[in-house]
């Protein structure tokens, strides 16, 4: 009775949750009571097969997670070092400004500063990406699957670039929700292209994919996210023991992201063999 009953039984916890602990998780609330209603709205016979899969893919947490997590941090490590150092370079010749002259090559060197970065950022974070999917997926990464991959996210990063704009353009006391919503979305359909293309390798297919997949089983992914949703606060509960000083929480903040994505990305890669076989 209580494993037919494990998923519906999961959503009340949450409901009750949320009403006791709103205040503590303000807005982002909201996703718990979503997951709760997700997780009751959906038959025993279908809540139990998505249970089970939910459950096995822990078994996955093995030495393919821990390389996951490494290439990650990798990635992040060059991203923190690589911000602050063109950043500083860059403040250092903008104080030496005292003419129009100066500014204009000024503005030049921000331009030259901005590529520069970019171009570091997307090649340190296709390698990444592309590494962890060939490892999930068992695929060889290879130079032309390489190369592909790189202009895949180079294009996804320019489609990009409005709604960054566009975030960054509102207002402060909504910012945080708005920066949530499109990482949560940017997650998705990124997981999801990335696992397209290192499957089948082919660029136009994976980035439609990402958005067909999405529309056409977007009731498959509501009870997997769901679970999703419950592991992400179960495990957010570790700060509790985090002490509250910046430098703490910012290494805390990015290990828990880390280590949440690679299991993530594991799970999901699992629902889409799933999905994409029926």
């Amino acid at each position: 009775m209580l494993k037919e009953n494990i998923t519906r039984i999961l959503g009340i916890i949450l409901l009750v949750v949320s009403m006791i602990t709103h205040k503590y998780f303000g807005i982002s609330v909201a996703f718990i009571v979503l997951a709760g209603l997700v997780m009751l709205i959906y038959g025993k016979k279908f809540s139990q097969k998505q249970f089970k899969f939910f459950i096995a893919s822990f078994k996955q947490i093995n030495k393919r997670y821990i390389f996951i997590v490494l290439y990650d941090l990798v990635f992040i490590a060059i991203f923190f070092l690589v911000i602050p150092l063109f950043s500083k370079i860059f403040m250092s010749k903008l104080q030496n400004v005292t003419t129009l002259e100066g500014a204009a090559s000024v503005l030049i060197m921000l331009l030259a500063y901005l590529a520069t970065v970019t171009i570091i950022l997307l090649l340190s974070y296709s390698v990444s990406r592309g590494l962890i999917w060939s490892m999930i997926l068992k695929k060889k990464f290879t130079a032309p699957f390489f190369k592909k991959f790189l202009l895949l996210n180079f294009l996804w990063w320019l489609i990009l670039a409005l709604p960054f704009l566009i975030v960054l353009g509102a207002k402060q006391e909504y910012l945080f929700y708005f920066i949530a919503i499109i990482a949560i979305i940017y997650i998705h359909l990124t997981s999801i292209m990335h696992y397209d293309f290192t499957k089948n390798q082919r660029i136009g297919k994976a980035m439609k994919n990402a958005f067909k997949l999405t529309y056409t089983n977007f009731k498959s992914f509501l009870l997997p996210y769901a679970y999703v949703t419950l592991v992400y606060f179960i495990l957010l509960q570790v700060f509790w023991i985090v002490p509250q000083t910046e430098k703490y929480m910012f290494f805390a903040s990015v290990l828990f992201v880390v280590f949440f994505l690679a299991w993530f990305r594991l799970y999901l890669s699992q629902i889409l063999k799933k999905i994409t076989s029926v």
